[in-house]
C-alpha cells in the first residue's frame, strides 16, 4: 500500500515538473469586447477569443483572453459588435454561380419582354455565331402572363427574331428547364419530329410546334450542342478560375467562409482542388461529385479527393437526381398536380441505378446526396437509404421540399439529413398552392418545425444561382416564412427559431459535411473562421435581418475583408 502511495506521489511530482516546463501559449490574435454567438452548446456568452495558428486557443472573457497576449499579439476591439462563426453555404453551385455573374443574370427579371431585351442587347455586341447564355428566369414570378401562351411557357419566336445569328439558351431559375432559340435548336438538330427522351420533355404545342422549351433530361439535347464547342485545356482552366474567383468574391461579401458545392464533374473537381492548392480560392470547399447517369458509377472510384490542406477542400460525396423541380412540373408526386392533373412529375433516374450508386457509396465509404423534391421522390430515396442503413453514414436528401407526413419520422430513424433551402419556401410560395392545392401544400411543404421537432438534422443554404446567395435573406425566410416584397406568409407554424436558423447555417451544415469536429462553431481547438456583423441576429427585429451588413470576415484568424 505504501509503495503504491509512493508511486502515485512520484508520478504526480513528475507531471507537475513537466507542466511547469511547458512553454506558455501566446496568441497571434486576440478579439475583445465582442458579443459572441458560438453556435455551440454553451449557454454563456463570451466576449473574447484568443487565436493561435489559425485555431481558437481560448474563448471566454476579456481578462482571461488578454493573458495570452505578448508583444507579437494583435489586439482587436470589437466594440460590442455581433460575432459569429463564418457562414456555411450548405447547398450551392459555385461554378454555375460564377458563370451566371459572367453571363446574363435573369434572376430579377419580371417579364418576358425584359428577358428578350437583355438578349437583344447582348446579341448586338457578341461576335456572330457565339452562344448567348443566361439563367434565372421564372415565369411564375413575372408581373403579367401575356407571354405565357402554352403550358405556362412563352414561345421562342421573339428570341429567334432578335438573335438569328447567335444560338441562345436561357436556363430556368430552378435549373430544370431551359428555353432555346431557333438557331440553338438547329445546331442541336432538333425538329418537330424529335422525340422527348425518358425523364424529360420537349415542349410542343397542340399543333406540334416547338415552343423552344426543354424540361429535365430533354435539356441535354441542347446542352450537348453547347458542350460541343470545346475549349482547349488552358482556356478551360482559365474559365474555371474566372468563374470560381467571381463566385468566391461575392460569397465573401456576405460572410460565407465555407461552401458546399452540390455537384461538379470530375474535371471540375480537380480544377477546383488545384485552385485551392495554389491559393486562388479562399473559401473552404466541400464538393459533391456529379456525373450523368451513363458515367456516374465509373466516376465514383475517383473519390475521395482532398487538397494538400484537407480542411480547405474535400470531395467525398456523390450527388444524384431522382426528380426535377416543382415549378417546371418535374417534382415526382404521389398524386397528380392540382393545376396539371395529367402530370405526376418526372422520375429522372431509374431506381435500380440509384440503388447501384448507393451500393458503390457503401463500398467506398462515401456520402450519398440525392436531389428529391416531390413526396414520391422523397419516399423512394428513403426506401433506398433504409435498405443501405444510411443511419450510419450521414447521407442527405437535397431539398426535401414536399414530404408525406408519414415519411418525416423515417428521416430520423435512418439519420437522413434534410438539406432544405429556406429561401426556396418564400420564393416558391406564389405557386406552391397552385401546383399542389391548399391542403397538400400545408401538410407536405417545407415543414421545418415538424422536421426539427422530430429530431431530424437540418441543413440550410440558397441553392445559388437558383436563388440569391444572400444568406441573410435566407435566414429571414427561415424565421418568418414571409416574402420580402409583399409579406405573404407561408404557413408560419413551420418556421424556425433564431438560434435554429443560425445553427442551420453554421454547425448543422458542418455536421452535414462531416466537418463539425473542425468548424461550424467557435470553440477551443476549432478553426478560427468568424465574421463581424452590424446587427445582433439573435435580438434585432425580423425586418432588419435581410439588411444585415458584414463588417469583417476572418478565416483562420486572418482578416479577408
Amino acid at each position: 500500500m505504501i509503495n503504491n502511495f509512493k508511486f502515485f506521489v512520484c508520478i504526480l511530482f513528475i507531471t507537475l515538473i513537466l507542466n511547469s516546463c511547458k512553454e506558455k501559449q501566446f496568441a497571434d490574435f486576440i478579439l475583445i469586447n465582442a458579443n459572441i454567438y458560438t453556435a455551440g452548446d454553451s449557454i454563456y456568452s463570451p466576449t473574447a477569443m484568443a487565436i493561435k495558428n489559425g485555431k481558437i486557443l481560448y474563448i471566454g472573457n476579456n481578462e482571461s483572453a488578454l493573458e495570452y497576449k505578448n508583444k507579437n499579439s494583435t489586439i482587436k476591439d470589437a466594440n460590442n459588435s455581433f460575432v459569429m462563426p463564418g457562414l456555411n453555404e450548405g447547398h450551392g453551385h459555385l461554378l454555375s454561380f460564377g458563370k451566371l455573374l459572367s453571363n446574363i443574370n435573369l434572376l430579377k427579371t419580371q417579364s418576358w419582354e425584359e428577358i428578350v431585351d437583355s438578349v437583344h442587347q447582348k446579341a448586338k455586341t457578341a461576335p456572330k455565331g457565339i452562344w448567348i447564355e443566361g439563367r434565372g428566369w421564372h415565369q411564375d414570378k413575372w408581373k403579367n402572363s401575356m407571354a405565357l401562351k402554352f403550358d405556362n411557357y412563352p414561345y421562342h419566336d421573339e428570341l429567334s427574331k432578335i438573335s438569328p445569328d447567335h444560338p441562345v439558351v436561357l436556363v430556368h431559375a430552378s435549373g430544370h428547364a431551359l428555353i432555346a432559340n431557333q438557331k440553338a435548336m438547329d445546331m442541336a438538330k432538333i425538329s418537330i419530329e424529335t422525340q422527348s427522351p425518358k425523364g424529360g420533355r420537349i415542349v410542343k404545342d397542340h399543333n406540334g410546334k416547338l415552343t423552344g422549351v426543354f424540361e429535365e433530361n430533354a435539356m441535354d439535347l441542347i446542352n450537348d450542342a453547347l458542350k460541343s464547342v470545346k475549349l482547349n485545356e488552358e482556356a478551360q482552366k482559365k474559365q474555371y478560375e474566372l468563374y470560381a474567383s467571381i463566385a468566391c468574391n461575392e460569397a465573401l461579401k456576405y460572410g460565407i467562409t465555407s461552401f458546399t458545392d452540390a455537384g461538379s464533374r470530375v474535371d471540375e473537381i480537380f480544377a477546383l482542388r488545384d485552385l485551392v492548392d495554389i491559393g486562388k480560392i479562399p473559401l473552404r470547399l466541400n464538393v459533391f461529385l456529379y456525373e450523368d447517369k451513363n458515367s456516374i458509377l465509373e466516376a465514383i472510384p475517383t473519390l475521395p479527393i482532398y487538397a494538400k490542406n484537407k480542411s480547405k477542400f474535400r470531395a467525398e460525396s456523390v450527388k444524384a437526381y431522382i426528380d426535377g423541380a416543382l415549378g417546371s412540373y418535374g417534382a415526382w408526386l404521389l398524386e397528380p398536380y392540382t393545376d396539371n392533373p395529367k402530370v405526376l412529375g418526372q422520375n429522372l433516374m431509374e431506381l435500380s441505378l440509384l440503388d447501384s450508386i448507393a451500393s458503390a457509396c457503401d463500398a467506398y465509404n462515401l456520402q450519398l446526396c440525392v436531389h428529391a423534391i416531390g413526396d414520391r421522390a422523397n419516399r423512394e430515396i428513403l426506401n433506398i437509404y433504409e435498405k443501405h442503413q444510411s443511419n450510419k453514414k450521414r447521407w442527405r436528401i437535397e431539398h426535401a421540399q414536399h414530404i408525406d407526413p408519414e415519411d418525416i419520422i423515417r428521416f430520423k430513424q435512418n439519420n437522413v439529413i434534410a438539406s432544405m433551402q429556406a429561401i426556396h419556401c418564400t420564393s416558391d410560395a406564389p405557386f406552391v398552392q397552385k401546383r399542389l392545392g391548399y391542403e397538400r401544400a400545408k401538410n407536405t411543404s417545407y415543414r421545418w418545425r415538424t422536421i426539427l421537432d422530430a429530431g431530424v438534422r437540418l441543413s440550410n443554404g440558397t441553392d445559388v444561382p437558383v436563388e440569391s446567395i444572400n444568406p441573410f435573406e435566407c435566414l429571414y425566410a427561415s424565421v418568418t416564412r414571409k416574402r420580402m416584397d409583399n409579406n405573404f406568409e407561408f404557413f408560419p407554424e413551420e418556421k424556425m427559431t433564431r438560434e435554429e436558423a443560425l445553427k442551420s447555417y453554421t454547425i448543422w451544415n458542418a455536421y452535414s459535411s462531416n466537418e463539425d469536429h473542425i468548424k461550424g462553431s467557435l470553440e477551443v481547438g476549432k478553426l478560427a473562421d468568424f465574421i463581424i456583423l452590424d446587427k445582433d441576429l439573435l435580438k434585432c427585429k425580423d425586418e432588419e435581418i435581410p439588411k444585415t451588413k458584414v463588417l469583417e470576415v476572418y478565416i483562420e484568424g486572418n482578416k479577408i475583408i
